[in-house]
């Protein structure tokens, strides 16, 4: 992990170097381990360096090229380093001594813009291209490492790997951007579309699998990465095939993010997807072949061996570090299953004791430059502390196992597309663990009934009549559909396309005059239409979830508050080949009866403990966070709630203080408690990002 910063001036006047100086240093905490500037007439690149990688220890950016033609600043790690090094001709120098940052150069040198797509791995950079006068920049397939904008056209164009970087320029102001913050507050829960919008008005952000070239004509974006068509190009015969196919490039991904010159620490939770990385990474450290004799055909390409992580100084391999975050609370204990990993051996366990639900939002609010949006930061925080306190300078993650493995829980809907009602019926029966003989009529009708509703639902949208009609007789021949579920089919169908969106739904002490302004309602139904359209295949919808917004969020929040401690966070998950490979599984295998994730689980047997391979529970951190919000945090809560401040421009602050003030008292469970509490803490950490942004200010 590095910092990266950059100016360009379309106008022609000279870079400052002063100015570079304070952006670098105002992203200190990304490399303590040396900074770096360049200058040149009206460009200016700069570098903080955290060493992390063997080969890191070597570099010095930004990197001139021999000619002096182009330049490069970098936040890479690159693990197609074998192919990349036989591909540019660069086999006569030694592996070790051959940097990441000289592979994307010479890639650029050879291929020009063509470079992104022939790299594997995560990162940003950007590259001063002396002979076109044009800056080259690009962000790797799944947007793991950031890379923030400011443009005025004709005038002015400059990144950074962080907005409090672009902050160090007189040009950068902090208007906030209102529609965002009216989504925000309305806490959607699907899956986003992809926007290169931040929470500032004039900073944008460069998307995921994409570059863009900077000059005196303007911008010039194109994506790199095809998803469907690579996912499309994968066919195998048996869901054997994809299960040891998915068991190698799971290997493979874990292994390429072990290249380490420090300790690796893999954070386990006992769920499927932390347990899963630890496991193998674990087995890989011990030198376990976990794909004896794989097929060069699904192989792909091999990433770099690890001959320094997992050793001392005696060349003995050491445990993997592993961490736990604790809340204290039975609804998130996962204990047991962490306990069923760690008796295989192999790990070096700590755990991380977990505070302050909502008031850990005021800690990592500043390293973010956003609101927190996730239920709480604690859980996270407490790990890479904890990471912080072991020496390691990398983390590994389950980061979004369940988008990219998928739970295949759209495969009904392609079921039903296809006209094969009696297998619907039949995997909704298995499911419910029940025989045929002896299923509960209205529980199977009642499971059929959410997943035939949407599948209807669309048909009243599009006006097919005909279809919607003859779909109902199927459900009536094939189903056995009491009357009155027939009847309500129709009904919900044609209220559901009628009904008008309103913001007061999702949350109504929103600020009326802010919603207004804004248009809420209509900003609100265009990104409902979107998180929420029927698509008609698993497929498409998998899709939908992998190229979301909610990936972006999630990977730029959890860089942030990494970065601000020295750490490099790396999720195996989002590797390229593994994303590609998880998309083209079938969807029967992808559903696995309702139990989601097939692929996966079965690829898992014989590395997981059984108990965890086969889990099928989630915690649910509100039985952590409510009963701080109701004791510890209180006074916080309040603090924030009840004062005059910059929110009451977008919510109701007297009206929420009161909602507080009743939910704080009430007897009820804090499990029917769960959306209250989240419309509550959304608001104080954008109390928190506003208070925080105005002080910056």
């Amino acid at each position: 992990m590095s910092g990266i910063v950059g100016i360009y001036y379309l106008d022609g006047r000279p870079v400052e170097q002063e100015f570079l100086g304070r952006m670098v240093d105002r992203l200190a905490h990304r490399g303590a381990d040396g900074a770096g500037i360049w200058c040149e007439a009206s460009v200016g690149l700069a570098h903080r360096m955290l060493w992390t990688t063997p080969e890191s220890l070597l570099e010095k950016l930004p990197l001139v090229s021999s000619q002096g033609h182009w330049v490069l600043t970098a936040d890479a790690r690159i693990d197609n380093r074998e192919e990349l090094i036989s591909a540019l001709g660069l086999t006569q120098c030694p592996v070790e001594k051959i940097t990441d940052s000289q592979l994307i150069l010479a890639a650029y040198e050879k291929w020009g813009n063509g470079c992104p797509q022939r790299l594997l791995g995560d990162f940003a950079f950007a590259i001063w291209d002396q002979r076109q006068q044009v800056l080259f920049c690009a962000r790797d397939h799944s947007g793991v490492k950031p890379f923030y904008y400011y443009y005025s056209p004709g005038k002015f164009f400059a990144f950074a790997s962080e907005i409090k970087g672009l902050f160090c320029l007189p040009e950068v102001s902090r208007r906030v951007n209102q529609a965002k913050v009216g989504i925000y507050l309305c806490q959607l829960t699907g899956f986003a579309s992809l926007k290169s919008d931040t929470f500032y008005q004039d900073i944008r952000r460069l998307p995921p699998a994409q570059w863009l070239e900077v000059s005196e004509r303007g911008l010039n974006f194109q994506s790199y990465w095809d998803l469907d068509a690579e996912a499309q190009r994968i066919q195998f015969k048996s869901d054997g095939e994809y299960v040891e196919t998915f068991r190698e490039r799971f290997t493979q991904a874990v292994a390429c993010r072990l290249r380490s010159a420090y300790p690796v620490v893999s954070t386990l939770s006992g769920g499927l997807d932390s347990s899963s990385v630890s496991c193998v990474a674990r087995n890989l450290l011990r030198g376990q072949n976990l794909s004896p004799n794989p097929s060069p055909a699904r192989r792909g390409v091999s990433c770099s061996p690890l001959p320094w992580q997992g050793r001392g100084a005696g060349g003995v391999r050491f445990p993997l570090l592993t961490v736990y975050g604790d809340c204290g609370v039975p609804s998130t204990d996962e204990k047991d299953y962490v306990n069923a990993v760690l008796a295989q051996g192999g790990f070096q366990h700590s755990i991380a004791t977990v505070r302050n639900p909502i008031g850990s939002a005021q800690t990592v609010t500043p390293w973010i430059d956003r609101p927190v949006q996730m239920p709480t930061p604690a859980m996270l925080l407490a790990s890479l502390q904890s990471v912080q306190q072991q020496g390691a300078r990398v983390v590994l993650t389950g980061h979004d196992g369940d988008t990219i493995v998928s739970h295949g829980q759209d495969y009904p809907a392609e079921l039903i597309e296809l006209g094969k009602w009696d297998c619907l019926k039949d995997i909704v029966i298995s499911r419910l663990d029940k025989g045929k003989e002896s299923a509960d009529k209205k529980r199977v009708e009642y499971e059929l009934y959410q997943y035939v509703l949407p599948y209807f639902n669309q048909l009243v949208k599009d006006f097919k009549i005909k279809g919607y009609w003859q779909g109902l007789s199927k459900v009536s021949r094939n189903w056995s559909f009491s009357l009155r579920g027939i009847v309500s089919l129709p009904v919900r169908s044609i209220y559901h396309n009628l009904r008008q969106v309103k913001w007061q739904a999702y949350n109504s002490k929103i600020n009326r005059d802010f919603a207004r302004q804004v248009g809420l309602n209509g900003l609100l139904q265009d990104e409902l239409d979107y998180q929420f359209g029927y698509l008609p295949s698993e497929y498409l919808n998998h899709h939908r979830g992998i190229t979301s917004d909610n990936m972006q969020d999630i990977n730029e929040q959890v860089d942030g508050m990494s970065a601000a401690l020295g750490i490099e966070p790396r999720h195996p998950f989002l590797d390229k080949r593994l994303v590609e490979l998880c998309l083209a599984v079938p969807a029967h295998l992808k559903f696995c009866n309702g139990f989601g994730r097939g692929v996966m689980r079965r690829a898992m047997k014989d590395i997981l403990p059984e108990d965890v391979r086969r889990r099928g529970s989630k915690v649910d951190f509100y039985g952590f966070i409510i009963p701080e919000m109701e004791t510890d945090e209180r006074e916080l809560i309040e603090e924030v709630l009840g004062g005059e401040s910059e929110l009451s421009r977008y919510i109701d602050s007297h009206a929420l203080y009161q909602e507080y003030r009743e939910f704080s008292k009430s007897a009820a469970p804090w499990q029917s408690r769960r959306r209250r509490a989240r419309m509550i803490a959304c608001a104080m950490f954008l109390g928190m990002w506003l208070r925080q942004s105005k002080d910056c200010g």
